[in-house]
């Protein structure tokens, strides 16, 4: 990847300011310790999904578009796909939740979910493969820094690359590398914690620790909102510059949570 990816339009515009207490003799009441508010689900709906930058089109092949990916809810989880239509290209699927709040760059968020390749990318070929499985936890500040705050994972699963199984992360301007995970057809969780006041974050897989920076990544084109978006990703095999075919690429996906306090 040649850096984090952008959305066309990032989440949609946000809620306002909060209100403010109506003129009266008397005083607003002091605000009491944050309730902490959780989102879970077994699969993705309701979740957007978008095309990302992670896209690349051989010679005589049409753009990546909105019919290259899709997200299939089923739910026990859910299927993101890439390269859907088998065209000679590298295709990205990003399927986000936002929430949208001036709030939340002054909270403490921890996220999690399942993922699973159901099948091991191979040098054999054949209808399936894949270039990445990705994901990450951050929030957008686009009222005040305009920074991306946050922290992404990125699982290299091209077969022909020599760094097939290595685990990167996102330092703000580029990908590290952190760690291995074997390529297998297991379920495996990731954890996020980000906290922009702070600005720390943790990153983990399968409860291993992985030494992550907290990523601020300055962005041009994003709306004015404050929004936190939780994210898992997939991105299709490189086919080559002259491809006129591609294999699909899926990942499974269930059973997130996120907690804001």
């Amino acid at each position: 990847m040649r850096g984090r990816r952008h959305f066309l339009m990032l989440l949609g515009t946000g809620a306002a300011a909060l209100a403010v207490a109506a003129s009266t003799s008397l005083s607003a009441p002091a605000m009491a310790s944050t309730t902490p508010v959780t989102d879970t689900g077994t699969d993705l709906s309701g979740w957007t999904t978008v095309v990302g930058d992670g896209v690349y089109a051989a010679a005589g092949q049409t753009p990546v578009n909105d019919a290259d990916i899709t997200a299939e809810h089923r739910s026990t989880d859910s299927r993101l796909r890439a390269n859907i239509l088998n065209r000679g290209i590298m295709a990205h699927n990003i399927t986000y939740k936002p929430v949208t709040d001036p709030s939340m760059m002054t909270l403490v968020h921890q996220a999690s979910y399942s993922f699973q390749m159901p099948f091991v990318p191979s040098t054999a070929g054949g209808p399936r493969n894949a270039q990445t499985v990705e994901g990450g936890l951050f929030v957008w500040d686009g009222l005040n820094t305009r920074v991306d705050h946050g922290t992404a994972f990125q699982w290299l699963l091209n077969p022909w690359d020599a760094n097939f199984g290595k685990i990167r992360v996102w330092t703000g301007s580029s990908w590290q590398a952190a760690g291995y995970l074997k390529p297998d057809t297991a379920w495996h969780q990731v954890s996020f914690l980000v906290d922009p006041s702070g600005q720390r974050v943790e990153l983990s897989i399968d409860g291993t620790q992985i030494s992550a920076p907290y990523s601020q990544t300055p962005k041009s084109g994003w709306g004015t909102e404050v929004s936190a978006r939780l994210q898992a990703e997939a991105i299709s095999l490189w086919p080559g510059s002259t491809a006129t075919w591609g294999p699909q690429h899926e990942v499974l996906i269930k059973d997130w949570t996120w907690t804001r306090q």
